[in-house]
């Protein structure tokens, strides 16, 4: 209670010091000081800080003391306003009145968040309930926990993707060109030195797979001792969960991609096997497009994308410090883009969550009902000098663009924060904060 306390705190003596003296109430100086100063100074996720600046500045406004004032910008069956009168009695009639369960239009939500957490409810609940059931098949005559385990231990050996051997695609990065105009091959180009790199934390993951795998239908036949990391290792098979070596190494950092099932973490490692196979063997000239979420680093690929550009414009003397991501949505999908760009990258694969991406419009839009993700366009990806962006004179719409965060997962930490872009949208940006728009790798 020391934030609430210390905020009435504030208000009380900023009243007496402006209203009292009939001075006018210093909003700016009332949203930085809550926002930013007695709970914002406790926030220390930069998104979540700003969400709460901009609630701070819808809230806290000349609008609070006109009659029609709501604290739903959006019609509802309910509207939520500030109790008339100073009795108590009265406050305590109006908190009857309150519903049950709050609509997410309050919150400036899309009503589809409401599916979303009821989704979420059900996925947790199911999963309690897999977590918990027997592992053996009972007196039916079906197949034993061991044998369906095993069975599915051995598929997943076989199709687990070839190795990459890591002498060969040395060799073969080697030989592969660079960026236009820089002379650049082999080793010195960054996007090279980028999927080298992608390549050995892939193989990585194949052999931890593959060796995973063969050591179970081992200890499933007796030929090995089932340990408890195997025997863990078999219940997470049977549940068809992902084994948690295959995306965590002992210290629990991350090394691969985490899904909530097995099948379609599997369907990944073979996607991205034939991603980066595609780029290895064909070079970047084939590369029209990268599927983001295929990286296991796509902060490196971006960054790395940064470095080639700089090298482009050397007779400019960009400094790498000096330079921005810069984004345009293109109104095409992957499989209608021609050209390799000179400049930049092209990339594909995401998703948008609390709107959508107005193809015909190129600008934000709201959600359709019941539609929680929306593909995105393919989305061209280069750098760019402040000065540069400013003389190119973008439109955005009338009141600027939205930043929008993209993650790697819907779990929105700065954790899985890989890069943010700029969104063109006719309504004011603070609309889209509040609907929670976001642009994701992966929805699962």
């Amino acid at each position: 209670t020391s934030d609430i306390d210390a905020c009435i705190l504030f208000i009380e003596k900023h009243l007496a010091a402006t209203v009292m003296v009939g001075q006018p109430i210093s909003w700016s100086t009332t949203q930085y000081m809550i926002a930013e100063v007695q709970y914002g100074g406790r926030i220390t996720d930069d998104l979540d800080r700003e969400l709460f600046i901009t609630y701070a500045a819808k809230w806290f406004c000349d609008d609070i003391f006109k009659p029609s004032f709501c604290f739903n910008n959006y019609p509802f069956d309910f509207d939520y306003k500030i109790p008339e009168g100073q009795e108590m009695p009265q406050f305590l009639t109006y908190i009857e009145t309150l519903p049950t369960v709050d609509s997410p239009l309050i919150f400036g939500l899309h009503t589809n968040a409401d599916l979303t957490c009821r989704q979420l409810e059900a996925t947790m609940m199911l999963t309690a309930l897999m977590e918990t059931q027997p592992k053996d098949s009972g007196s039916g005559g079906g197949k034993s926990a061991d044998e369906i385990v095993r069975e599915k231990a051995q598929e997943l050996f076989e199709k687990t993707p070839k190795d990459f051997v890591e002498e060969v695609f040395r060799a073969q990065v080697q030989k592969l060109i660079g960026p236009r105009g820089t002379g650049d091959k082999g080793m010195a180009a960054p996007l090279n030195i980028f999927l080298f790199q992608e390549l050995q934390r892939l193989q990585r993951i194949i052999l931890i797979v593959r060796t995973n795998m063969k050591a179970l239908v081992m200890a499933i036949d007796g030929t090995v001792v089932m340990t408890p990391d195997l025997l863990e290792d078999l219940n997470a098979v049977y549940d068809a969960r992902v084994p948690k070596k295959w995306t965590h190494d002992a210290s629990g950092a991350e090394i691969s991609w985490m899904m909530p099932n097995l099948g379609g973490w599997f369907t990944g490692l073979v996607d991205r096997h034939e991603l980066l196979s595609t780029w290895l063997d064909g070079d970047r000239r084939v590369m029209k497009s990268y599927w983001m979420t295929g990286f296991t680093n796509s902060q490196g690929f971006l960054t790395g994308m940064r470095q080639e550009v700089t090298r482009q414009h050397k007779k400019d003397q960009w400094a790498l410090d000096d330079v921005i991501t810069h984004t345009e949505i293109l109104p095409i999908d992957v499989e209608k883009v021609k050209d390799v760009p000179d400049e930049g990258q092209n990339v594909h694969g995401l998703f948008i969550e609390g709107g959508r991406w107005n193809r015909h419009e190129g600008r934000l839009d709201e959600s359709e009902p019941k539609k929680l993700f929306v593909g995105m366009p393919v989305i061209f990806v280069t750098a760019m000098t402040m000065k540069d962006r400013k003389n190119k004179g973008l439109d955005y719409g009338p009141h600027g663009p939205y930043n929008s965060a993209v993650y790697k997962y819907p779990k929105r930490n700065d954790r899985y924060l890989v890069f943010r872009l700029d969104l063109k949208t006719e309504q004011h940006p603070f609309h889209w904060k509040l609907r929670g728009v976001t642009l994701l790798c992966q929805t699962e």
